[in-house]
C-alpha cells in the first residue's frame, strides 16, 4: 500500500491564531478606553481611533450593532502608537461597510492584564456612528437610553435542558442568552423578546454557565453567570445507594468478561463490559490529548482547560463472535465480522480552521482510526470519517448531512471491519488498536491545538481490552501475562518511551476502563488537586508544552481557603502523584497515590484473613461512631478516600470540609467528591516485563516477601464505581500494620515502585523509600526490614548474589 493512502487521515496539528486567551498575568487593574473616534474611509469602511491606559497586547474585541443587529469580531492588525503616561493609541480599519442610512453602535473591549477566570471587557460604553455623516463621533450620541439594569436570572435544571427567566428590564428591546460549559467561553447564543426561555439540547451531567443580556440600540447590560447541571429523571437510573449487580463469567476464549450496570445517577453510562445475545458491548470514556501516542511530551499532557469538554465516551458493539453472526448485516451492513462504534462528545467539532476558512465536510466530524501503522506516531492503516447520529437516532454520512447538522452534532458512528488492502486479521482473538481524532471548536477560542487525539486503545476482538503492546516504538513488547494488569482493568498500557518525558506522567492517568459518568468529575478533581488554595492559581510542577505552562485558568472559589498550609496545593506534596520529600512538621513522606480506589475495594474479610495468617494488625478507626478498618496513610489511620482527603485538607492545608471532625466546612461537597473520584480512578501502570516468568517472581515468594506484600487479591463490589468492582489485582500489600523495628507502619503497596524514582525526579534510580524516604536504593530499604520482617530479610541476605539481583530487577519492573 502506498504511503499516501496510509497517511490519508493523518492530519497535522494546527495552532490556533487566536491569541485572545493567551494573556500574561501582570496586574489586577481593569484598563479603560478614553473614548472612540469613528470615521469612514474612501472604501466606506468604518475606521476606529481609540486609546487605552495600558498596552493591549492580549488582543481586543469589537462589538457592533449594525442597524440593531449584533455582531462581534477580533481586532487584529490595528496600528499601535505609544503615548505619554503609559497610554497607547490604536487605529483600526474594520470590515464594517458603512452605507448611507446605516446606523452603528460600537464598543471596543481590550483584555484585562490580569484575568480572574477569562479575559473580558474593559469598557462598557457604547458609541454611535451614523453613516450619513462624513465626520466622526466620539460621544454616545444616541437619544435611546441604555437598558436600566442587568437582568437577574432564575435558572432551573431539567432533563437535557435549563429553564431561564428574569424580570423585564426597562428600555430593553430584546435579550441575548449566551451559554456554554461551566467556566468556559459562552459561545452558544439564543435571542428572545420575552423574559423566559428553555435552553435545550444539553448533555446531562455536565455543568453549564448562562448569562442573559438586556439589549437595545444604545447598548447592553449583562447578568452575572448562573451555573446549572442538567440531569436525567431519577426514574431512569438506579439510586446511588442501590448496589450494582456485578459478576464475572468467561468468554468463549476464557477471557473474563464483567457485567455491570450501564447507567448511572447522572444519566451517563457507567464503565461496563458485558455480553448480550453474543454481542460484546463495552462502555468507556477517555480524555483527549493534543498529540498521538508516540508524540514527544504531549500525549499524556494536560492542556488548556483540560476539564472543559476535552473528553468523550464510547460504546463498542462487537459482532466478531460466532454467536453474533446473524446480527451483523442489520448492525453493520455486512456479513463479515464487525464492530459498531458510537462516540459522544461534550464539545462540538470545529467547522472552520484557525484562519476562519471553512473545513471540508469530512473534517467537520471526528475521524475514527484503526489498525495502527506501527512505528509512526500519526498514522493508522484505516481512517473512518464518522457518520452523524441525529437526535432521533437517524444515521447520516457526514458529507450527506447539512452544515447545521454537522455543527449541532454531538454523537457520531463508525463501523470497524476487515480492510481488504491490508493483511491483518479482523476476527475474534485478533488484536487491533484504535484512536479518535476530533477538531474542537472550543480549542480555537483558547489558542490551544485545534486537532485533538484520543488514547490509542488496545483491544482483542470478541474478548475486550488488553494492555498488550505490539509496537516496538512504544516500549516492551508482549507484556500480557496474568500479572500484566497490576490494577485489573484499570491498568493503563505502556507509556511511550520515545515520547520524551511522557513516562514521568505514569501515575497521572485515569483508569483505562473509566466510565462516562466519571470522566468529567475525574478531570475536575485533578483541577482541584492542582489548585493553589491561597491564590486560586492552577499549579503544574512539571508539564512540558506551551499549553500547560501558565495556560490553565485559576479557580477563584478555592482561593483564600488554606490556613497555614504545609503546601498550598495537594500536588505540592505529591509530586506528579508520587512521593516527595519530607514536609515541615511531618514524620512520614507523602506516599504515591496510584490504585487507591482498588485498595478501598478489597473486602474487610480479606484483610482480616491476612491478619490471621501473618500476624499483622488491623488498625480499627472510629468514624461516625462505628469502628472501621483503616486502609490509607502510613499508619492506616483513615478508612476511606473521602476520610483521607478530608484529613489531608484539614491537617496539611487548613481547609475544612463537611466530613465529621474536619470542619468547619470551607470546601464544597462537590469539590470534595471530585477529589475522591480523581483519587479512586488513578490507574496503575503496566509492568515493564512479564512478571510470572521473571526470575525474581519466585524469589519474591521464596524469600517470604509475599507474606506481607500480598501479590494477588480480588476486589469486592463498589456500587458507585464498577470500574473497581470484581477486579483481580496485584497490589503487593496486606494493608496491615507491621513493626519492622522502627514502629508500626502499614505495608506499602509495591505496584509501580520501579517507576517511582523516575516519576519523582526524572532519574530511574532516584528512590525515596520507606516511611521516612531515607532509603535511596531498594537494597537499603530491604536492609531496614527488621522485626516482623526479619526472617524475609535474613532469607534475602542468605540468597546468592544472582538471586538477590533477580529480586531487585523484579521490583524495578513493577
Amino acid at each position: 500500500m502506498n504511503k499516501t493512502l496510509k497517511r490519508l487521515f493523518a492530519y497535522g496539528s494546527v495552532i490556533s491564531s487566536f491569541a485572545l486567551l493567551n494573556v500574561a498575568l501582570l496586574n489586577q487593574a481593569q484598563a479603560q478606553t478614553t473614548g472612540i473616534s469613528a470615521s469612514k474611509n474612501a472604501q466606506n469602511k468604518i475606521v476606529l481611533d481609540y486609546t487605552f491606559n495600558e498596552r493591549k497586547t492580549g488582543g481586543m474585541w469589537l462589538t457592533a450593532y449594525e442597524n440593531g443587529t449584533y455582531s462581534y469580531t477580533t481586532i487584529t492588525g490595528a496600528t499601535e502608537t505609544s503615548l505619554a503616561n503609559g497610554y497607547w493609541r490604536y487605529v483600526y480599519t474594520t470590515n464594517l461597510q458603512c452605507d448611507a442610512g446605516d446606523q452603528f453602535t460600537l464598543r471596543v473591549q481590550g483584555n484585562y492584564s490580569t484575568v480572574s477566570w477569562l479575559p473580558g471587557p474593559t469598557d462598557t460604553t457604547f458609541y454611535s456612528y451614523n453613516c450619513a455623516s462624513s465626520g466622526s463621533s466620539s460621544a454616545a450620541s444616541s437619544s435611546v437610553a441604555l437598558p436600566a439594569n442587568a437582568p437577574v436570572v432564575n435558572a432551573t435544571a431539567g432533563n437535557g435542558s435549563v429553564a431561564l427567566s428574569w424580570a423585564a428590564v426597562a428600555n430593553a428591546t430584546s435579550y441575548r442568552i449566551n451559554y456554554g460549559f461551566a467556566t468556559g467561553t459562552l459561545n452558544s447564543v439564543l435571542t428572545t423578546a420575552g423574559i423566559s426561555i428553555n435552553v435545550g439540547g444539553l448533555s446531562n451531567g455536565f455543568a453549564y454557565d448562562f448569562t442573559v443580556t438586556a439589549i437595545n440600540s444604545a447598548g447592553e447590560k449583562t447578568s452575572a453567570r448562573v451555573t446549572r447541571t442538567p440531569q436525567a429523571p431519577a426514574s431512569s437510573a438506579a439510586p446511588s445507594s442501590t448496589p450494582v449487580a456485578s459478576s464475572s463469567r468467561s468468554s468463549s476464549s476464557g477471557a473474563p468478561v464483567s457485567s455491570a450496570a450501564v447507567s448511572s445517577s447522572n444519566g451517563l453510562p457507567a464503565a461496563s463490559t458485558r455480553v448480550e445475545n453474543g454481542v460484546l458491548i463495552s462502555n468507556f470514556a477517555e480524555r483527549y490529548r493534543v498529540r498521538h501516542e508516540l508524540s514527544g511530551n504531549d500525549f499524556n499532557n494536560f492542556n488548556i482547560e483540560y476539564w472543559v469538554g476535552r473528553f468523550g465516551y464510547v460504546e463498542l458493539r462487537d459482532y466478531t463472535r460466532a454467536e453474533a453472526a446473524s446480527q451483523r448485516q442489520a448492525a453493520c451492513g455486512t456479513t463479515e465480522a464487525c464492530v459498531v462504534v458510537t462516540l459522544t462528545g461534550a464539545v462540538p467539532a470545529a467547522m472552520t480552521d484557525s484562519s476562519g476558512a471553512t473545513k471540508s465536510c469530512n473534517q467537520q466530524v471526528p475521524n475514527w482510526r484503526y489498525h495502527k501503522y506501527f512505528g509512526d506516531e500519526t498514522n493508522f492503516e484505516y481512517g473512518y470519517v464518522m457518520d452523524i447520529v441525529l437526535p432521533n437516532g437517524t444515521v447520516v454520512p457526514a458529507c450527506n448531512a447539512t452544515q447545521a447538522q454537522r455543527t449541532a452534532a454531538t454523537k457520531w458512528r463508525a463501523v470497524m471491519q476487515r480492510w481488504q488492502h491490508i493483511n491483518r486479521p479482523f476476527e475474534q482473538g485478533a488484536q487491533i488498536e484504535f484512536e479518535t481524532t476530533i477538531n474542537f471548536d472550543r480549542a480555537q477560542l483558547t489558542g490551544d491545538n485545534v486537532n485533538y487525539y484520543g488514547q490509542t486503545f488496545k483491544y482483542v476482538l470478541g474478548e475486550g481490552f488488553t494492555v498488550n503492546n505490539r509496537d516496538s516504538a512504544i516500549g516492551p513488547l508482549n507484556v500480557n501475562d496474568s500479572f500484566a494488569k497490576l490494577g485489573g482493568n484499570t491498568t493503563v498500557p505502556q507509556l511511550s518511551a520515545t515520547g520524551g518525558a511522557q513516562q514521568r506522567f505514569a501515575y497521572m492517568q485515569h483508569a483505562y476502563n473509566i466510565g462516562a459518568n466519571h470522566i468529567a468529575d475525574w478531570l475536575m478533581g485533578r483541577r482541584v488537586l492542582h489548585t493553589n488554595m491561597i491564590n486560586g492559581n492552577h499549579v503544574e510542577q512539571f508539564m512540558p508544552g506551551p499549553q500547560a505552562q501558565g495556560g490553565n485558568l485559576p479557580m477563584p472559589e478555592l482561593a483564600n481557603l488554606a490556613t497555614n498550609p504545609i503546601q498550598p496545593s495537594c500536588t505540592g506534596c505529591h509530586t506528579l502523584n508520587g512521593s516527595s520529600a519530607m514536609q515541615p512538621g511531618q514524620n512520614v513522606v507523602p506516599p504515591k497515590m496510584i490504585g487507591m480506589g482498588l485498595l478501598g475495594a478489597i473486602p474487610d474479610a480479606t484483610i482480616e484473613g491476612w491478619a490471621a495468617q501473618n500476624g499483622g494488625r488491623v488498625n480499627r478507626v472510629t468514624v461516625n461512631g462505628q469502628q472501621q478498618i483503616g486502609r490509607y496513610g502510613w499508619r492506616a489511620e483513615t478508612v476511606s478516600l473521602r476520610h483521607q482527603v478530608a484529613k489531608a485538607l484539614k491537617e496539611d492545608m487548613g481547609v475544612g470540609s463537611s466530613f465529621p471532625g474536619f470542619g468547619p466546612q470551607e470546601i464544597s461537597d462537590q469539590r470534595l467528591d471530585q477529589l475522591v473520584t480523581y483519587l479512586k480512578l488513578l490507574s496503575v501502570p503496566v509492568p515493564r516485563t512479564n512478571l510470572t516468568t521473571h526470575a525474581g517472581h519466585q524469589q519474591f515468594t521464596n524469600m517470604g516477601c509475599g507474606g506481607c506484600h500480598k501479590m494477588t487479591v480480588t476486589t469486592g463490589v463498589d456500587a458507585n464505581f464498577p470500574e473497581l468492582s470484581n477486579q483481580t489485582i496485584h497490589p503487593y500489600t496486606d494493608l496491615l500494620l507491621h513493626d519492622l523495628g522502627e514502629g508500626e507502619f502499614r505495608t506499602a503497596p509495591l505496584w509501580g515502585i520501579g517507576l517511582s524514582g523516575y516519576v519523582r525526579t526524572g532519574t530511574a534510580s532516584s528512590y525515596s523509600l520507606m516511611h521516612d524516604g531515607a532509603s535511596t536504593t531498594l537494597e537499603a530499604a530491604i536492609s531496614r526490614h527488621n522485626g516482623d520482617a526479619a526472617t524475609a530479610k535474613a532469607n534475602y541476605n542468605a540468597a546468592s548474589a544472582a538471586n538477590r539481583q533477580a529480586l531487585i530487577n523484579y521490583l524495578q519492573a513493577l
